[in-house]
C-alpha cells in the first residue's frame, strides 16, 4: 500500500509539472500573439499618421471637401481672366477613376471566378480539376508588369474593335456612359483599364470560392439530394447559400486588389485627369496618377496632394474591409435565423 500510495504520489506531481509547464507555453504564446496583433495594429496607425501628416498642408490650407471634389488638379493654377495664380489640386477624376475601373473588373471577375470555383469543385474530374487548378494559380503568380504589357500591345487592340465596339453600338445607343465616338475610338480607357484588372482578380475569386465551396458539409449535399433534388438544385440552394460569407470576403479581398493596382492600369488607363463621360474615354485612377507624378513631383502642395491621394486610397480599403465585415456578419445572422 505504502508503495502504491508513492506511485501515485509521484503520478499526481509530474502531472502538476507538466501542467504547469503547459500553462506557462500557453501564457508565452497567448502573449506573443497579442504583441504581433498590436504591432499589426500599430503599423497601420502608424503609416496613417505619415501620410496625413505629410499631406496636412491640403487638408489645412486647401480643404478636405474642395481636394475631394474639385476636377482640375493645378497646384499653380493661372486664371486666364484675371492673371492670378491659385492652387487647384481636385482627386474626383482620380476617385472615380478607381471606382469605375475597379467595378468594370469586378463586374466581370466576380461570376466568371465563382462559377470556375463551382466547375472545380462539383463538375470536373479530379485529374483536370488539378490541372485547370495549377493553369488558375499560374495566372495569379504573373507579374502585373506583365499583364500590362499583355493589355498594352494585344488586349486593348482586340478590345477596341470587338467587345468595345459591340457594347457601343447596342448598349451605348440606350445609354449614353456605353457610348463612344465612331471616328476616334480609342484603346485607352477606363474599360480596358476594368478588363485588365478582371484578369489580375478572378484567379484571387476563384482560389477563395474555391476552398469555401469544398468546406461545404458533405452531409448537407447528401441530405438534400437524397431528398430527390437535382445538381443544380443543390448547389444553388444548399452549397451555394452556405458559402455566399466566404465567397463575398474573396470577391471584396479581389476588390481591393483591384483599387490597389498600379502598374498594369497604369499601362492602359490613358492617365487623363478627367472624369469620364462614358466609360471608353481615358482616366485615372489614385494610383496610377501617384506613380506617374511622384517621380518628377518638386512642388510642396503638389507631393501633399499625392500623399492625400495616398490617404483617401488608403480609407477606402479600410472602409472596404469593414463594410464587408458587417455585411458578412449581417448575412451569417440572416443565415442562422433562417436555419
Amino acid at each position: 500500500m505504502t508503495q502504491l500510495a508513492a506511485e501515485a504520489a509521484g503520478d499526481d506531481r509530474i502531472a502538476r509539472l507538466s501542467h504547469g509547464r503547459t500553462s506557462s507555453v500557453d501564457l508565452l504564446f497567448r502573449r506573443t500573439t497579442l504583441v504581433a496583433v498590436l504591432l499589426a495594429g500599430a503599423l497601420l496607425v502608424a503609416l496613417f499618421a505619415v501620410l496625413v501628416a505629410q499631406s496636412w498642408p491640403i487638408w489645412a490650407e486647401y480643404g478636405v471637401v474642395p481636394f475631394l471634389t474639385n476636377t482640375t488638379w493645378a497646384p499653380n493654377y493661372v486664371d486666364p481672366v484675371t492673371g492670378q495664380t491659385s492652387v487647384e489640386i481636385g482627386a474626383l477624376p482620380m476617385i472615380v477613376g478607381t471606382v469605375l475601373s475597379s467595378v468594370i473588373g469586378l463586374a466581370f471577375a466576380a461570376p466568371l471566378g465563382v462559377l470556375v470555383a463551382v466547375f472545380l469543385v462539383e463538375y470536373a474530374p479530379r485529374r483536370l480539376s488539378v490541372v485547370l487548378t495549377f493553369i488558375v494559380e499560374l495566372i495569379a503568380a504573373i507579374p502585373s508588369v506583365v499583364i500590362g504589357i499583355w493589355g498594352l500591345y494585344v488586349f486593348s487592340l482586340t478590345s477596341r474593335d470587338t467587345i468595345q465596339w459591340w457594347i457601343a453600338s447596342t448598349i451605348g445607343r440606350v445609354i449614353p456612359f456605353f457610348a463612344e465616338d465612331p471616328a476616334n475610338p480609342t484603346r485607352f480607357s477606363v474599360f480596358t483599364a476594368g478588363m485588365v484588372l478582371a484578369v489580375m482578380i478572378v484567379p484571387m475569386v476563384v482560389a477563395v470560392s474555391r476552398e469555401v465551396i469544398r468546406s461545404v458539409p458533405l452531409s448537407l449535399r447528401e441530405g438534400y439530394t437524397g431528398l430527390g433534388a437535382t445538381r443544380w438544385e443543390t448547389i444553388r440552394h444548399v452549397i451555394l447559400p452556405t458559402a455566399r460569407i466566404g465567397i463575398l470576403g474573396g470577391i471584396m479581398l479581389a476588390f481591393g486588389r483591384a483599387l490597389g493596382e498600379t502598374i498594369a492600369v497604369t499601362m492602359v488607363i490613358g492617365n487623363v485627369d478627367q472624369v469620364p463621360s462614358s466609360v471608353f474615354q481615358p482616366g485615372q485612377s489614385i494610383a496610377s496618377k501617384i506613380a506617374t507624378n511622384l517621380p518628377d513631383v518638386s512642388d510642396r502642395v503638389e507631393l501633399a496632394g499625392l500623399l492625400a491621394l495616398g490617404v483617401v486610397l488608403l480609407v477606402v480599403s479600410v472602409g472596404l474591409s469593414v463594410v464587408v465585415r458587417l455585411v458578412a456578419r449581417r448575412l451569417g445572422g440572416a443565415y442562422e435565423g433562417a436555419r
